[in-house]
């Protein structure tokens, strides 16, 4: 247990401890996807709590990947005074933090996504209510865009 309290260093970036939050589901954004101050303080606290690193939750690269209401997006850059908060919020404790990236593809229903699901084939995903629209060649690579753009 004594080498969790210790620092450790992953592709030279140096983490107060080996304490690491996965990411997880939060659903405290707007619903387009924003950061909001409840999140962030989320965040900042667990920082404080000395957690090294901080995997963010589920961010969205397109509206149309988001898989449900409050999840976080990082698909305009309206979103970086939010986001840029809510890093500085846990730099600000000694923490760090990395995005995990997400298109949902068919995960997900025409009211949350704002169009018919997409997805590498038209096979509906049993938990959701809608066949998606298969993907074409120019789109995967939209998408495959957006997740290069989000990690910027």
């Amino acid at each position: 247990m004594a080498h969790v309290f210790e620092q450790s260093t992953i592709n030279g970036m140096t983490l107060n401890n080996r304490l690491v939050r996965s990411a997880t589901w939060e659903g405290m954004c707007t619903a387009d996807g924003r950061p909001t101050d409840k999140l962030i303080k989320c965040y900042r606290d667990l920082a404080q709590g000395e957690v090294g690193l901080i995997i963010s939750g589920y961010t969205f690269v397109r509206p149309e990947g988001k898989q449900f209401p409050g999840k976080m997006g990082i698909h305009t850059d309206e979103f970086a005074p939010e986001m840029r908060a809510l890093t500085r919020a846990v730099h600000d404790e000694g923490g760090k933090i990395c995005i995990q990236l997400v298109h949902c593809g068919g995960q997900t229903d025409s009211a949350t996504a704002g169009r018919q699901p997409l997805a590498p084939s038209s096979v509906k995903v049993e938990q959701f209510t809608e066949e998606p629209a298969e993907l074409t060649r120019d789109e995967i690579r939209d998408i495959a865009a957006a997740f290069k753009e989000g990690a910027r």
